[in-house]
């Protein structure tokens, strides 16, 4: 099959650190035509790491171009829905970076798109296809520790505004869209949970905002019910000092699973029945060659608008909730 021609609009961390290691080992599957950026500077740059790929300052001359038949949209969240719109109207198969819009009426308007226009669309959500995550579905499916009613993931971490390049990044801290890191890392964890237990369909939560100088809020404690019946309980905290972990506990009527990082741990009533590290890209390979085979060989991709919409309903629904907390009736 032949390779397809891709545009890159945006050249900043995500196109720079996560897409183009993923693309560089997808040689025979993407070639790269034309890149996109409005500073001229990070343009040159980009094309410079791309071995000298001819740029463009103004994303709908790149639209424009015959010799681009997909783009890759790697910007600024509240950007998503105009420029998706505007390549889909010029004929060009997208995948967009997460989340899918900066609200809900624009995810909105973006869904509505799969029915309009007959080219592939997909969000680029990579923990949609982490091996891990895989591996623990199937681990599930084959009843490996019986029933499950019930996931813990605690996500605590420190983002350090002088050292953490997404930190720095002016269109996260003056975030236009609600939520700020909780929602722009906690898709993710909201993508990979729907994929593993179901639809989350009740929930309420609480928001902090303990430093100010990362956005509106940068910790959120979700506890919500999916609708296979399992219960969880989501703690994503971006200021965590002194304390970090990234831990995931899954429980079941037969054992329990134990994900620390990329290590899978299976328990059983006597004790653990096996561990093992499962090493994966992230995703992101493994993302873009699903927008492959959608191109060329019309596979309905997995990571889809309609899925990226039901993503954002949640993380969007779990921040909107911190109003409906209520005193307890102790008697």
């Amino acid at each position: 099959m032949k390779k397809v021609k891709l545009g890159i609009i945006g050249c900043g961390i995500a196109a720079q650190s996560l897409h183009w290691p993923a693309l560089q080992k997808l040689k025979n599957e993407f070639k790269i035509t034309a890149i996109c950026n409005h500073t001229e500077k990070k343009a040159q740059d980009f094309s410079k790491m791309l071995g000298g790929v001819p740029y463009v300052l103004d994303y709908h001359h790149l639209l424009q171009r015959a010799d681009v038949e997909a783009v890759d949209i790697a910007l600024p969240i509240q950007l998503n829905c105009q420029v998706t719109k505007d390549a889909l109207e010029a004929g060009k198969h997208v995948i967009v970076e997460k989340p899918l819009a900066a609200n809900l009426s624009e995810a909105k308007m973006m869904l509505d798109f799969e029915d309009k226009y007959s080219l592939v669309m997909m969000v680029a959500e990579n923990y949609r296809y982490r091996s891990i995550f895989h591996r623990v579905k199937n681990y599930l499916n084959q009843g490996k520790i019986g029933e499950p009613y019930a996931v813990f993931w605690n996500r605590f971490v420190f983002i350090d505004l002088k050292n953490n390049k997404y930190a720095q990044t002016k269109w996260r801290i003056n975030h236009q869209y609600k939520g700020g890191f909780v929602t722009d890392a906690g898709i993710h964890y909201i993508a990979a949970l729907r994929d593993m237990f179901g639809n989350i369909n009740h929930g309420i939560a609480f928001t902090r905002r303990v430093n100010p100088n990362i956005g509106e809020i940068d910790s959120m404690s979700f506890q919500f019910r999916t609708d296979k019946n399992i219960y969880g309980v989501l703690n994503t905290f971006n200021s965590s000092k002194g304390y970090e972990q990234d831990c995931i506990l899954i429980s079941g009527s037969e054992g329990s699973i134990l994900i620390e990082n990329d290590k899978l741990t299976l328990r059983s009533e006597e004790g653990i029945t096996f561990e093992e590290v499962i090493e994966d890209d992230q995703g992101y390979k493994e993302e873009f060659e699903d927008f492959y085979r959608g191109i060329r060989l019309g596979e309905k991709v997995r990571s889809s608008f309609y899925e990226g919409y039901k993503d954002l309903q949640v993380i969007m629904g779990a921040i909107n909730s911190t109003s409906k907390w209520k005193n307890l009736e102790l008697k």
